[in-house]
């Protein structure tokens, strides 16, 4: 599991000059998730690197206002019939 980790670290990397976090955010993200995003991948069989790297990518390394304010690390959409809170955050 770790090659596959140090595979994704590398994977990113290259993509990172357009991002708005650092290698370093990078391994702080995985550090801090790792353990939660393997235990996830034997209940729901989604692979820990997917679940990290999406992570990594629709929160900013868990930075971004949804993911501190709405602990939502992946965009995830309610509809109109949802009555339990939201935040309003412009993803156009």
């Amino acid at each position: 599991m770790m090659k596959r980790i140090l595979f994704l670290l590398l994977s990113i990397s290259f993509i990172n000059s357009y991002a708005q976090y650092t290698d370093s955010d990078i391994v702080k993200y995985v550090d801090l998730y790792k353990e939660l995003a393997i235990r996830k991948m034997y209940e729901y069989k989604i692979p820990a690197s997917i679940t990290i790297a999406q992570g990594i990518f629709e929160s900013g390394c868990g930075t971004s206002r949804l993911a501190t304010e709405g602990n939502n690390h992946f965009g995830i959409k309610c509809h109109k019939e949802w009555t339990g809170d939201t935040i309003l955050v412009d993803d156009d």
